[in-house]
């Protein structure tokens, strides 16, 4: 065990370290895609920056 109390791999592994690394990559490439840019979050955050505007200037 170590300091997570988890438990330590005591012989090599199934699974050589560029599997690993190429598996990794792929969930990464995943995750991505359905996470925004800075530049789409900004966008968003400009298009309802407008709508609040559009909503205040109908109520007057």
């Amino acid at each position: 065990m170590n300091s997570l109390n988890a438990e330590v791999l005591t012989n090599p592994g199934k699974i050589s370290h560029k599997k690993a690394m190429e598996k990794a990559k792929i969930e990464y490439e995943k995750y991505q895609i359905k996470e925004l840019t800075p530049i789409e979050k900004e966008y968003l955050n400009s298009i309802n920056k407008l709508n609040q505007i559009t909503e205040s200037l109908d109520k007057n």
